[in-house]
């Protein structure tokens, strides 16, 4: 991807959408950001919210090399969804501390353990797939023909502060996403929570700092992104 993606019409500049996004996923509720970015131009937290949703996909499509992914942990999370409970599957390299992928589901089973795991061998190969033990990923590894390790103490600690980072930024999901049920079946709930995990895993791959997981564990190659996102690095880094 060599041209920036946003190519609808706008009047609000995209590195503006670009600080205000990095705000909101620094920690700031939708709200808070759109009274931090008051100091540079008025917009309402609603915005904000369309410009993650607007800048995700294309964000998202950047991560780490399959060629340095040599084992994956896999674990889940339950969030709320317009009041309705739904799975979040992430995927995460230990050795790299990069978050590789994530699959959005109504059920916690083998089924959608399958088809997340099904993803992560197309795109990084057969490597181990690490967890936890929970029942359905042992009939998910089979069907997928990888191999499943149940992690030991010391890597469950790193999952699972992996997934207590998660779970701390997704706590205001059903603020996020409300949605009446009806909504919710036509699948455009997934679609946002997607466009979100997308530029949140962005974020944490490539641009913030984690107290328990350190720095940016991939780093920011200008060689590797295209120009309009190496334009917007500046805005990332003005914490």
């Amino acid at each position: 991807m060599t041209t920036n993606p946003i190519q609808i019409r706008r009047r609000t500049p995209l590195p503006v959408m670009a600080y205000a996004v990095y705000l909101h996923f620094s920690g700031l509720s939708l709200r808070r950001a759109a009274r931090a970015l008051r100091l540079i131009m008025s917009r309402s937290h609603v915005s904000i919210w369309r410009w993650v949703q607007r800048l995700g996909p294309a964000l998202g499509s950047f991560g780490a090399d399959p060629r340095d992914v040599h084992r994956i942990f896999v674990d889940e999370t339950m969030v709320n969804l317009g009041g309705t409970p739904a799975w979040i599957w992430v995927a995460f390299e230990p050795d790299l501390r990069a978050m590789l992928d994530f699959h959005v589901s109504w059920r916690g089973n083998s089924i959608d353990a399958y088809l997340f795991i099904r993803r992560l061998v197309r795109r990084y190969g057969r490597v181990p797939i690490y967890t936890d033990g929970a029942p359905w990923y042992a009939d998910a590894c089979r069907w997928a023909g990888v191999e499943h390790v149940v992690y030991d103490r010391p890597l469950r600690n790193l999952m699972e502060r992996m997934v207590q980072y998660l779970k701390d930024r997704t706590e205001a999901f059903d603020d996020l996403f409300p949605a009446r049920k009806n909504r919710l079946a036509s699948g455009r709930a997934f679609e946002r929570v997607h466009n979100w995990l997308s530029a949140f895993m962005f974020m944490h791959n490539f641009v913030l700092e984690n107290g328990d997981l350190g720095r940016p564990p991939l780093g920011w190659k200008e060689e590797g992104m295209p120009s309009w996102l190496n334009g917007l690095r500046p805005i990332f880094s003005l914490g």
